[in-house]
Formats: C-alpha cells, structure tokens, sequence
C-alpha cells in the first residue's frame, strides 16, 4: 500500500506543479491565442523553443538579478555559447538560465520531499534538479548542430541552383527561406544572415557571426570558403556547387564511421548476454547429461 501512494504521489506532484503554473501563466486577449510573431524578429527567423525554461520564467524570474551577480563569469559565458548555439539566446539569457537550474533545484527537492524520502536522497534529487537544465540544453545544442551538418548539403544545392539561375547570393537566401518546408535550422541561420545584412552589417561579418553561432567545423569550412569568394570576386555558384558536393561525400563517409562503431559498440553486449544464452542452448543438454549420469 504505502509502493502504490508513493508512486501516485509521483505521479501527481508533477502534474500538479504544472498545472498550477500553467494557470498562473498570462494568457494573451480573450480567445486564449499568443499574438504572432513579427516576421523580422530574429527569434521568430530562427524558429526555436525554450520549451520548459521559457513557460516556467513567470515564477523564476525574481531570481534572475540574483544570479547575474553570484554566478562566476565563465560559466555564464559557457551558457553564453550554448544558448547561442542552440538558437535561444533571444529567448534565454544566461542569468534566466542559471534561475531555471535553481528553480528545478527546488522544485526537484520539494518532489523528494514529497516523497517522505531520507535527506541523502533529496539531496540527490537536488543534483538531478541542478544537471537536468544543464543536460537538456547541451542536448539540445548538440541535435541542433547535427541537424544543421546534414541539411547543409541539399540547401547548398538550392543555393547553388538559385545562383546559377542568375539571382545574387541575398536574393536566393530569400528564395530558399520562402520555399522551405517546416523549421530548418540552417535555412534559419541563412534567413539570419540575409537579415543582418539587411540592417546595414557586411556579409563577411554576417557569415562569420553565422559560424561563430553555428560552432560546427563544417559551418566554419563553408563560410571562410564563401567569405574568400567574396573578397576575390569568384563566381558563387560553382563554389557552392563544390562546396555541397564535398559535404555530401563528407555525410556519407559519416554515416559510415557511424555504422563502423555501432558495430563496434554491439560487441560488448553480445559477449555479455547473447553469447552466455547461446553456450547455455548448445552445451547446455551435456551438462545436464553428464551431471546426471554422476
């Protein structure tokens, strides 16, 4: 009895936090619906969520004056990074980040508390409240830069077809952005760049600023390629040509490396628990027969 009201307290804490905050959140007009976002906003361009940490920031954000003061300058420039790089640094800035890791810190305790657990375990249930923040943003910068690294070849070949077709660099960036299906995040970072130059910023220091944001090898490869194409004047369409034919052989070889450790990686539990069950079918009948004959 005392298993079945522990788990369905676990169950129901959860669910009650967020639904108390879900309720203390602000709703926009009458019929309940978010206004739209500006189309010229950079965080509408790049599309990306908060999720969690944004819907939560009504009730952590007293705290966020606190934490731009006690917490040490490289963490929050580390923060810094990975929220850029994640595409919600418009949304999140570092200091909100750190409050979001303090308020799931409490709201992690309070379940373990909840839970009538001893002091060692909501002590431990705090850590998993103070990391969990933290693991989910790298997560979600590391998916990012994976899905950007294997959409680059095929939007580079959009790009390198708009060219040819005798529309400048801008003006396929634009085209590119108007046909793309759902949320791509490199489109994003190209709308991005289309629009910093719009606001008067070179392209040299709008791909640069991309490639900073983006932190990926390939990304920084194809934006110092264009940025020479620039200052010599070379013609950009056979470039990005070049360029996307070389990321796509680069994703192949990739997924072959990938498939080279996954076969690896499946050695260790095959030894450990098919191979035991194989010995155990084949040699098992002897055993038995010749223990049984003693």
């Amino acid at each position: 009895m005392d298993s079945v009201l522990r788990d369905l307290g676990l169950f129901l804490f959860p669910v009650g936090m967020g639904s108390l905050v879900w309720w203390l959140l602000p709703r926009a007009g009458h019929q309940g619906q978010l206004p739209e976002p500006l189309p010229d906003r950079i965080d509408a361009l790049l599309g990306e969520s908060a999720g969690l940490a944004a819907m939560l920031r009504p009730g952590y954000a007293f705290l966020e004056p606190l934490a731009a003061r006690l917490t040490p300058a490289k963490y929050l420039e580390r923060l810094t990074r990975h929220l850029t790089t994640a595409g919600i640094d418009r949304i999140l800035a570092p200091q909100a980040f750190v409050s979001f890791q303090a308020a799931m810190l409490g709201i992690f305790c309070l379940l373990g508390l909840a839970l009538k657990a001893n002091a060692s375990t909501v002590m431990l249930f705090g850590v998993l409240g103070l990391l969990y923040p933290y693991w989910w943003l790298y997560d979600k910068k590391t998916t990012r830069q994976k899905t950007i690294t294997r959409s680059m070849p095929d939007v580079v070949d959009m790009l390198a077809l708009s060219t040819a077709a005798g529309l400048d660099f801008q003006a396929g960036i634009k085209r590119i952005r108007d046909l793309a299906s759902g949320r791509d995040p490199f489109v994003a970072e190209l709308a991005l760049v289309h629009h910093n130059v719009t606001l008067g910023m070179s392209m040299e220091d709008a791909l640069t600023l991309m490639a900073a944001r983006v932190d990926t090898p390939e990304m920084y490869s194809f934006s110092s390629i264009l940025v020479q194409a620039q200052k010599m004047g070379s013609t950009i369409a056979d470039i990005l040509k070049d360029q996307a034919a070389r990321m796509r052989q680069d994703r192949f070889l990739a997924a072959e490396r990938a498939g080279a450790v996954a076969a690896q990686k499946l050695l260790l539990p095959m030894v450990l628990f098919l191979f035991p069950i194989i010995f155990g079918v084949v040699f098992g009948p002897f055993v038995m027969k010749f223990l049984y004959n003693r």
